[in-house]
């Protein structure tokens, strides 16, 4: 069996340290064989290449993917060089558990959350999980599924069958090459690569690949072209089709049979790691330290209690399809705080719920999950030791992240609403929402600050800037930066700031450092380490507000009002309002350096406290460490 090691780590901090498209409605029916907890109710867009369904609340998205496929698809083709030949169906779901409820391939292998993007009688699936870079992914995947399948088998099925029958490449080299011409090489790829080669379990490349089949295929087209050129990746696949022979192939571009590309592989890329990881530290130092060994029961979602000398933590469990919230109370009470799941063999852990937040005193947990095709929210207080609410969300089509917001009746949530993930206040008892951001750019990762003369709330955005344009056809940037918006001011003139400008990799999970510091998780270095910002701020003046029949100008020059006013056919502006607003800025700098990658993190409460979950690394590691 694959057992793939991780744990947790708990830390106190405190150190300084445009295709042109139209919609259609479509009676299309896709099965009923699974359980259907909502009618799905069909249509498309219809662009040049490519047919994209979504069902209802899923327009804003259908329109992205409509976009982006059409995009990605000159890119694609040139890379693998062969163009799509005819129009290729896509499939919109507006979040995981909706495509769950999906009978398109049942009974095939299809739905795995680490694979490549499902495909199924030409069409592609994808899921939306509020970040619309992994949705882009999904998508380039899927192109690159059909190019490279029609490339190596044919277009009909006649042609394919009798193509697959004599073409008998190994699964885990064609499916590598797709996921390597859909997606570049990244820091949680190469963790995943260090974590497994340096593990000691794997003797040479064939057990690798049996295990970790897509990883191993991705990391050896990205070894391959690293060594060889990219432009001979390719060359490499098509002569393997011509010749219908790996070692023909290999050796007419690397003039070395196929097995000592592998054994090269093996050899070169574990002494890299381990030249890697000599300066680096092995695990984070805290309080606590919690191991977890995962086999056949994995451990997500860490979440430890805020309380000064606690060692309670929450933690989600999962064990072939069944999810278990359970609260751990000084290593010796076991509480489970709720269950649910059906038992399957069918190793897919949904990537979003259940979600877990404790309250800045650790007094209250707060459980978001969904079950039966409905968001829930329930409250466990730890002081009484029974749950205090139950309620549902259905304002919501998906919940990202939730945390506590100022005192215990106050939640923050990164949320998906109308194909938007964006960013609202809830009251618990009022069941009330306050939308606090209103744009197509993803709002992840929220969390309320108060540094001296300024709070707001501290969030991970893709928008390229504080204030980017937001139309249909607006499109994220390939990097998250860290962002303070004021929460405080009710108008949709809200202040945003940006704290970093992460120009490689992703800058996410921001909170709380201490009074003038705040902290978050970045890759910018080729592995997710924690770095921290010194916070500043100043008085700007005043923003002016010309509101002119209903539109309104901000900062508008005398051309502009004069030009607004003669569209409206008025001679003079209706109103002019003012708001404050001041200059932000960050000085961001390192706080950590591991030897692999954090897995997770959340914040713990008022106490300056955070958890780290990050795997082990090293011969035979059988363990992770979680320390606070």
């Amino acid at each position: 069996m694959n057992k793939y090691f991780a744990g947790s780590a708990l830390c106190v901090i405190s150190l300084f340290y445009s295709h042109n498209s139209y919609a259609q409605v479509s009676a299309v029916e896709f099965g009923k064989n699974r359980v259907q907890y909502q009618k799905f109710n069909w249509r498309y867009y219809q662009t040049e290449n490519f047919n994209t369904y979504f069902s209802q609340d899923g327009l804003e998205l259908g329109k992205y993917v409509a976009q982006v496929a059409e995009k990605e698809l000159p890119q694609l083709e040139e890379f693998i060089e062969y163009g799509l030949q005819r129009r290729a169906n896509l499939v919109v779901y507006n979040n995981f558990d909706e495509m769950q409820q999906s009978n398109i391939g049942l009974g095939i292998d299809w739905q795995n959350t680490g694979g490549v993007t499902k495909l199924v009688n030409n069409k592609l699936v994808v899921s939306f999980d509020a970040n619309k870079n992994n949705m882009r992914r999904q998508i380039r995947q899927g192109i690159a599924q059909v190019l490279v399948q029609n490339m190596l088998f044919g277009d009909d099925l006649g042609e394919m069958a009798a193509n697959q029958t004599l073409l008998d490449l190994p699964k885990w080299l064609t499916d590598g090459y797709i996921a390597y011409a859909a997606e570049s090489w990244n820091p949680d790829l190469d963790d995943q690569l260090k974590s497994a080669l340096l593990s000691g379990r794997y003797n040479n490349f064939y057990q690798f690949a049996f295990e970790k089949p897509l990883l191993a295929g991705h990391s050896f087209w990205y070894y391959f072209g690293n060594k060889y050129g990219t432009n001979r990746t390719t060359y490499l696949l098509y002569l393997s089709r011509i010749y219908r022979n790996l070692n023909s192939a290999s050796q007419r571009i690397a003039k070395k049979k196929f097995k000592e590309i592998l054994q090269d592989f093996m050899s070169e890329q574990s002494q890299q790691y381990y030249a890697d990881i000599r300066g680096r530290r092995i695990v984070p130092k805290g309080q606590l330290s919690v191991t977890e060994e995962i086999g056949k029961k994995d451990f997500i979602r860490f979440n430890a209690n805020p309380q000064p000398r606690s060692f309670t933590y929450a933690v989600v469990e999962f064990n072939q399809g069944k999810y278990s919230v359970v609260l751990n109370e000084n290593f010796t009470n076991r509480k489970v705080l709720l269950k649910y799941g059906v038992r399957s063999r069918e190793d897919e852990v949904n990537p979003n719920y259940p979600i877990l937040a404790w309250d800045g005193k650790g007094t209250r947990l707060a459980v978001v999950y969904s079950e039966e095709g409905k968001l829930k929210l329930f409250v466990y207080d730890a002081v009484t030791r029974v749950r205090t609410t139950r309620q549902e969300l259905p304002m919501f089509d998906h919940v990202q992240d939730v945390k506590y917001m100022l005192d215990a009746n106050t939640l923050l949530f990164s949320a998906v609403k109308g194909g938007q993930t964006d960013i609202f206040v809830y009251k618990i008892e009022r069941q009330t929402v306050e939308q606090v951001t209103d744009d197509v750019y993803d709002n992840l990762d929220p969390s309320f600050v108060a540094f001296p003369n300024k709070t707001g709330i501290i969030f991970s955005s893709n928008r390229p800037s504080a204030y980017a344009a937001s139309t249909d056809t607006s499109m994220p940037s390939e990097h998250f930066n860290i962002f303070l918006v004021d929460n405080w001011n009710q108008s949709e003139f809200k202040q945003i700031s940006q704290l970093t400008n992460v120009r490689f990799g992703n800058a996410r999970f921001p909170s709380q450092y201490n009074t003038s510091h705040f902290t978050f998780v970045s890759d910018e270095n080729g592995i997710n380490n924690r770095y921290a910002g010194f916070f500043t701020t100043e008085a700007a003046g005043l923003d002016t507000l010309v509101f002119i029949g209903d539109e309104i100008l901000r900062n508008p020059s005398e051309k502009d009002v004069d030009s607004l006013l003669k569209e409206w056919q008025k001679p003079d502006i209706d109103s002019i309002g003012f708001f404050a607003v001041t200059n932000d800025s960050s000085y961001v700098f390192p706080l950590t350096n591991y030897q692999s990658g954090l897995l997770e993190t959340r914040t713990a409460g008022d106490n300056n406290l955070v958890s780290e979950v990050c795997p082990c690394v090293g011969p035979r590691s059988n363990s992770c460490f979680s320390n606070l």
